[in-house]
């Protein structure tokens, strides 16, 4: 199950005030980690800036549900205002992972920074799924399978 939740940035807030926001958000009470949250914040603001996450979410996975924040640019942010709504479940409590899109010639040397700063966050070509954590990759949207439909005959 996943959760979802829009996040207003350029112009109605700043890539600053965005990642303020994304990281309120997704903390609480038992939050594990937090300081690299903001030991991440220079490098996940440039990926605001550059409104990634307005087609591929920032995805927080831990404790309860996976959390995937969109970003809003331009009219949408304005039209959407500056509430989020609070989410019930604490996703960094206890073992959190974190992704993030990011342009492709950039991920080596974020996610070399991030093992430094914030091993708990990594960052993706945006146009490619993140890795998965058992190591391999995530399935595609549509990606193709076969139907046995001789083993539903059968039964």
């Amino acid at each position: 199950m996943k959760i979802r939740r829009d996040v207003a940035s350029i112009p109605a807030r700043s890539a600053k005030e965005t990642w303020r926001v994304i990281t309120e958000l997704v903390t609480g009470t038992g939050t594990i980690d937090r300081g690299q949250l903001d030991a991440a914040a220079s490098i996940m603001e440039s990926l605001i800036a550059d409104e990634h996450p307005a087609k591929v979410p920032i995805v927080f996975k831990g404790a309860g549900p996976r959390v995937v924040i969109y970003c809003l640019y331009n009219e949408d942010a304005m039209e959407a205002g500056l509430d989020v709504d609070p989410l019930k479940d604490n996703p960094t409590a206890g073992d959190w992972r974190a992704t993030a899109p990011s342009e492709d010639e950039d991920t080596d040397w974020m996610n070399k920074t991030l093992k430094d700063r914030a091993p708990r966050i990594t960052v993706h070509d945006v146009n490619q799924p993140p890795e998965e954590e058992e190591g391999g990759k995530a399935p595609q949207a549509g990606a193709d399978f076969e139907i046995d439909w001789g083993a539903l005959a059968k039964s």
